[in-house]
């Protein structure tokens, strides 16, 4: 039983890395920039999203911030990677299935700029 659950438990791991990969390998729904700061801007969007009753979760990246809104059963439906180049903030959204994710998503980065 336990190497069951052990084999589960990795299974779901791989399953979510697998995803966030496959939801940035779809071709973006909006890219863009901000004049705001990477924090700003990031904590604008995850802030209304979490507001909405949307479940966010964060990952840093190298020079910047990934916002993530989790699947149901593991993975990402939405990812926003926001980053920081040469002093400039740039974003790109990227949706898991676009024709079936709501446009508050895409409405909520564009109100942020």
């Amino acid at each position: 039983m336990k190497k069951v659950v052990g084999i589960l438990l990795v299974m779901f791991a791989v399953t979510g890395c697998k995803s966030l990969d496959s939801v940035r390998a779809t071709k973006p729904v909006n890219i863009g920039g901000s004049d705001k700061s990477v924090n700003s801007f990031s904590s604008c969007v995850s802030g209304k999203w979490a507001g909405n009753g949307t479940p966010v979760t964060s990952l840093p990246l190298e020079h910047g911030i990934s916002i993530l809104v989790p699947q149901a059963m593991g993975g990402y439906d939405v990812v926003l990677d926001v980053i920081e180049n040469n002093g400039k903030t740039s974003y790109v959204l990227y949706e898991r299935v676009p024709s079936m994710t709501s446009d508050s998503y895409e409405k909520t980065v564009l109100s942020c700029r």
